[in-house]
């Protein structure tokens, strides 16, 4: 499948190891992805005004018209906006998670398994709700660490704020947040959005936190470890 590709900010910065790994992943799926011509921020979390936010990111809508009406969004908080901005559903705007289903993760030539590894899937909020734009399948990162052989924990912590929009203005709501998290889990944190990454990243002591695509990447062989 053709898809257009929208980074997003995060994904040429801090995330770089995320936008290398959706390319990869992607690629290995069998999916092309072409970045959107000049796109702009989404406004991500932190623009004030709401309906001057949409505009910004349906900026990156005109920006697609001529080219595609499939849009990959890594981002949690760009996929939300630009699902936000898109008001007449001319698009169809994915997560790389709404890529992924039991056909293709069956596919997949496994180079590596997961058994005996424990990990926990962090979703947190914006992948989540509000239902309107949440990904469809709530599950997907417990289906595929599944699907070649590691343990979940953390069930129910899954969905919880990590306070990561306020790593840099309110560090001690992140760390109280976050450290709540991660106290009611164990094993390898495994998430998918930059400002998660970051907060877990700061307060998981002694805890290994990656990416999907990091998994994903080693049981293809293509990581040498996780």
């Amino acid at each position: 499948m053709e898809y257009g590709y929208y980074p997003g900010c995060s994904l040429t910065g801090s995330a770089k190891r995320l936008d290398r790994g959706v390319r990869q992943v992607c690629k290995k799926l069998g999916h092309s992805l072409t970045e959107i011509p000049d796109w702009n921020c989404c406004g991500a979390l932190e623009y004030g005004n709401r309906n001057e936010l949409l505009s910004i990111s349906g900026e990156n809508l005109t920006k697609a018209q001529a080219m595609c009406k499939e849009i990959v969004v890594p981002c949690p908080a760009c996929y939300k906006n630009l699902k936000d901005a898109d008001s007449d559903k001319s698009f169809n705007i994915l997560s790389p998670l709404e890529l992924l289903n039991a056909e293709n993760l069956s596919q997949i030539e496994q180079k590596r398994d997961l058994k005996d590894k424990v990990f926990f899937p962090y979703y947190g909020c914006l992948l989540m709700r509000p239902e309107g734009s949440a990904i469809k399948n709530k599950n997907i990162m417990e289906d595929t660490i599944s699907a070649f052989g590691g343990d979940v924990d953390g069930e129910k912590m899954k969905d919880r704020c990590c306070g990561g929009n306020q790593l840099f203005l309110n560090k001690w709501v992140t760390e109280k947040l976050s450290t709540l998290i991660l106290g009611k889990s164990k094993g390898t944190v495994v998430v998918f959005c930059p400002f998660c990454h970051m907060a877990m990243k700061t307060f998981a002591v002694g805890r290994k936190v990656i990416y999907l695509t990091d998994l994903l990447l080693y049981v293809m062989g293509e990581n040498k470890s996780l």
